[in-house]
């Protein structure tokens, strides 16, 4: 019934849609947001007495690479539902690219939900499809809160004269342990990553 791909950038593409998010304080600066208000249940039946109930959300994990989180991106998921036919007996089977705006910081467990965009039925409201952020392994980093974690093996000449490391917006020196990410500007959703640092936990060679 579902699968994915992904384009990163942030081009348009695909169909515009109402979406809610659900950040869990992402960074400690995003915040749950409305984009586009959903209408609710829809009254059935003579007097408006009796509702539709709602079918059970539909969840499906989002996986994310620390670069696309540290940048931003953008993500087109297919998904197939079904839908009534005019007859309001028979069902059709209908495709649909949803897309889903990667904000930078997005923390793992951050939910975005498109309301009703699941299976029609007769009797019930389709369901909302929820995507859910996970975080995909990286080679090098690991996440901790609005930390980057960097383990690395060093000598001691290394510790003593300082060294250099790749992090996720390009090279860096450190002579100490904590390097703070220089790479970023300061406007608009950027401002999640102003107190984000690196991490570096050395062990000896």
């Amino acid at each position: 019934m579902f699968f994915g791909r992904k384009a990163n950038g942030r081009g348009p593409g695909g169909d515009d849609e109402d979406m809610d998010v659900d950040g869990n304080d992402p960074f400690g600066s995003f915040t749950s947001f409305n984009l586009n208000g959903f209408p609710r249940d829809r009254h059935v039946g003579l007097g408006g007495q009796q509702r539709r109930k709602q079918d059970p959300a539909v969840h499906h994990e989002l996986r994310v690479s620390l670069e696309e989180v540290f940048h931003g991106c953008t993500k087109r998921m297919k998904i197939s539902r079904k839908r009534m036919n005019p007859d309001g007996r028979t069902m059709r089977t209908e495709d649909k690219i949803l897309t889903i705006e990667i904000k930078r910081g997005w923390k793992e467990g951050t939910k975005i939900t498109f309301p009703r965009e699941g299976d029609e039925s007769a009797n019930t409201i389709p369901a909302d499809i929820v995507f859910v952020i996970k975080d995909k392994p990286h080679m090098h980093f690991r996440r901790e809160g609005s930390d980057i974690v960097y383990p690395v093996k060093v000598s001691l000449r290394q510790v003593r004269w300082g060294f250099c490391l790749a992090d996720l917006g390009g090279p860096c020196c450190t002579t100490g342990h904590t390097v703070p990410v220089k790479s970023l500007d300061t406007t608009t959703h950027s401002k999640v990553f102003l107190h984000c640092r690196i991490i570096v936990k050395t062990s000896k060679l």
